[in-house]
């Protein structure tokens, strides 16, 4: 699990490097975690989403099951 300012430095970064983000969720009952990626013209929207739904450890405000495990800059 990460925490949500080192969440946001990777979005930072990849808004700098105009490249996307990968975001890995772990979800309840599924044996591995999601994948979600985010493009890079989406990040402004998706930063401030983040921000609202998530907690400082990163777990989902309306389930705290569902929680982010990693995000990285991604090429896609």
């Amino acid at each position: 699990m990460m925490n949500k300012k080192h969440f946001m430095f990777v979005m930072d970064n990849a808004l700098v490097l105009e490249k996307g983000v990968m975001v890995y969720v772990s979800v309840p009952d599924l044996p591995l975690p999601e994948i979600i990626y985010n493009p890079h013209g989406n990040l402004y929207s998706k930063i401030q989403y983040y921000d609202k739904a998530y907690d400082d450890e990163m777990k989902l405000k309306a389930n705290e099951d569902i929680f982010i495990i990693d995000a990285d800059v991604s090429g896609i």
